[in-house]
């Protein structure tokens, strides 16, 4: 049965410099992945905020050529749930109720910095556009938007 909770978590960790040492994007309900876990950590990891929030969804999908229109949705929206908890942490976003990301929590665990979040599912998802290349509606993706 499928979940109608439109609310997953994301857990983002950061070292003492602010590059990422990695993240973890589940469903709130169930604790099951979301496509993987951590899907995009071998092209983000050691990335600084600022290079995170740089990333458009043209150069993503650039990098990581996902191979079918479910894997560009997946990659999509773990790039843009990491970002909207950056644009948070950074004060570039005020992460209000109605927003894409509310923080739960940030602490810090051995020296790194950890931020749990809530990313509205409903909201990402309307970020995310048909690219070029599916056979979808034809248009390119917008880069993100804060």
């Amino acid at each position: 049965m499928p979940c109608n909770n439109l609310v997953e978590q994301i857990r983002v960790t950061l070292d003492d410099r602010d590059c990422l040492t990695g993240y973890r994007f589940i469903k709130q309900t169930c604790g099951h992945d979301i496509g993987e876990r951590s899907l995009l950590t071998e092209f983000l990891l050691g990335l600084s905020v600022d290079e995170l929030l740089a990333i458009d969804s043209e150069r993503l999908l650039a990098v990581c050529r996902p191979g079918d229109d479910i894997s560009r949705f997946l990659h999509l929206k773990h790039l843009f749930a990491i970002q909207a908890v950056l644009e948070v942490y950074t004060g570039r976003s005020n992460g209000a109720s109605k927003s894409l990301c509310a923080i739960a929590e940030i602490g810090d665990d051995r020296g790194e910095v950890v931020i749990d979040a809530d990313i509205d599912v409903g909201l990402v998802a309307d970020k995310i556009r048909a690219c070029a290349g599916c056979t979808g509606c034809g248009t390119a993706l917008p880069a993100f938007e804060a």
